[in-house]
């Protein structure tokens, strides 16, 4: 593991109130992998071994029902990801495959439970990261059953947006088709809620978008449609 990936590693909740000696020990148990592009992490239905965090790249959740895939959510460096099935000992429920090329640290499932019995910071931490987990789920719940596809297309840019009021340009984390699976909607749905965002002064192609007027667009949302109010 390198130095520079420290930061990284901090910059999930699951870590933040750990004390650097007590870090230092349980990253022992850890490897870092560099896969490729494609490369799957876990696939849904198999026992958990390894709590993943990404420390590069972005990493796509798909669940799956016979033959049809769905992107779930979307998870970048930073991000440890399906820690309940490791910390219940329970099978994946969703599919974890790379977007892009990228290093991921991973923590064997039987370490990391271990630590989290003994670690009381550690267990605040995944108390912290799990909390996220639930808000992220229920928002995205509310926005299936309350929103339009151009008001949750128009909330997910914003959540990629820093709170600015000039013009922005964001990066999809993803093509277009993963991000209308993640919006629960359709690509030609995308496309339309895009090209209606227009006259609000959303524009781009491929997976950068520019927002001129941020302040707009969010009153056009609304409160209800914004995360974490």
């Amino acid at each position: 593991m390198r130095t520079i990936d420290l930061p990284l590693i901090r910059r999930s909740r699951l870590f933040a109130q750990v004390a650097e000696p007590d870090l230092a020990a349980m990253l022992t148990a850890c490897f870092v992998q560099t896969l490729p592009e494609g490369a799957v992490l876990c696939r849904q239905g198999e026992k958990a071994e390894f709590l993943h965090v990404v420390l590069s790249g972005r990493v796509g959740l798909f669940g799956a029902a016979a033959r049809d895939e769905a992107l779930v959510e979307f998870f970048g460096p930073g991000d440890a990801f399906i820690v309940p099935a490791v910390v219940l000992d329970a099978p994946y429920l969703l599919t974890a495959r790379l977007l892009d090329e990228g290093r991921i640290m991973m923590w064997p499932a039987a370490a990391f439970r271990a630590q989290v019995r003994a670690t009381g910071s550690l267990a605040y931490g995944a108390v912290l990261l799990l909390s996220g987990y639930w808000r992220t789920l229920v928002g995205q719940i509310k926005d299936l059953k309350l929103l339009s596809a151009i008001e949750r297309l128009s909330a997910f840019l914003l959540a990629l947006a820093p709170r600015e009021t000039g013009p922005v340009t964001v990066t999809l984390p993803g093509g277009r088709r993963l991000v209308a699976g993640r919006l629960g909607i359709t690509p030609q749905s995308l496309s339309r809620a895009f090209a209606a965002l227009r006259p609000l002064g959303v524009s781009g192609g491929g997976r950068e978008v520019t927002i001129v007027e941020p302040a707009r667009l969010r009153e056009f949302v609304g409160s209800r449609a914004l995360k974490g109010t």
